[in-house]
């Protein structure tokens, strides 16, 4: 039980906050839809991962994937409603602006990252299973 709460509100929460704050910034409904076609996948993901009682990190991995696919969608969206995010956050945080906040270059690297992690998370519970 603990660790469905815990997976939603340290998933589920950042995902859900970013997409509709970017939405609100940007003033696109296409972040607004992001955040919850994502949402709606980590659920899923995390009920089915516990369900079928994948090992931890098997399943931490599977997740991180998941935000890696997100971030590269994220980036995407950046990529081309770039401008409208731009001026937004420049006009409602301009204390907290910094042109690489808005870039997709920066989600994209951040995808990379996730799925790196996501991968050796998923490598090593192979490994894992195979040494046992």
């Amino acid at each position: 039980m603990k660790t469905w709460y815990g997976g939603l509100l340290g998933g589920l929460l950042p995902i859900l906050l970013l997409g509709f704050g970017t939405s609100a910034v940007a003033d696109r409904t296409a972040f607004l839809l992001w955040a919850l076609a994502l949402g709606i996948a980590w659920t899923l993901t995390l009920r089915q991962g516990l369900e079928a009682g994948l090992p931890g990190l098997r399943l931490i991995g599977a997740l991180l994937l998941l935000l890696a696919a997100g971030g590269a969608a994220f980036a995407g969206l950046e990529a081309r409603h770039h401008e409208s995010l731009d001026q937004g956050f420049r006009a409602l945080l301009p204390g907290l602006y910094h042109p690489a906040l808005t870039a997709p270059r920066t989600a994209g690297l951040l995808a990379a990252l996730l799925a790196a992690a996501g991968l050796t998370g998923v490598a090593l519970s192979l490994r894992r299973k195979e040494i046992r």
